[in-house]
């Protein structure tokens, strides 16, 4: 195993990561998760005793997000789920977004323009679930799940401290 020589810079904080549907970043995003798991078979022989072994078979992945609910967030996510096709999914942090405000986007005003930089991960998924929470006396939410379609590039990501 390698020795890793790491300083705080290269910590992500959460907000930093996004979730890019087509390189649109999905609006008014709280919450991204990347999931990935393998499918296993076990193998079992009276050579193994008491402690069988496994065969991985396939590996499986997902994106999820969590979102405040926006008219345009949830038709863009409607629009592509219709078409029952993959569509690039990218987990990534916003090249032009400044977290500090000295360079780059701010905030939500420019959240139309913001494009993925260097992506942690990046494949071709469907939109396998879509929901709507409208609970009252609270802000409505959307979620919505892609599962991937095939191979998740797994990409270097940023290095260093995000801006």
């Amino acid at each position: 195993m390698a020795a890793y020589n790491l300083t705080n810079a290269d910590i992500y904080k959460g907000n930093w990561l996004m979730v890019f549907l087509n390189d649109k970043p999905i609006a008014m995003a709280t919450s991204h998760a990347l999931s990935l798991s393998t499918t296993t078979t076990e193998v079992s022989t009276k050579d193994h005793g008491d402690t069988p072994s496994v065969n991985v078979q396939s590996i499986s992945w997902e994106i999820t997000t969590e979102n405040l609910y926006t008219v345009d967030g949830f038709n863009d996510l409607w629009t592509a789920m219709k078409t029952m096709q993959p569509v690039t999914v990218k987990f990534a942090p916003a090249s032009n977004y400044s977290h500090t405000g000295q360079t780059g986007i701010v905030g939500v005003q420019g959240a139309q323009n913001w494009s993925p930089g260097t992506a942690i991960a990046s494949g071709q998924a469907v939109i396998s679930s879509l929901s709507v929470n409208a609970p009252s006396g609270d802000n409505a939410t959307l979620s919505a799940t892609f599962t991937g379609q095939g191979s998740l590039d797994q990409m270097s990501g940023p290095q260093g401290t995000q801006g």
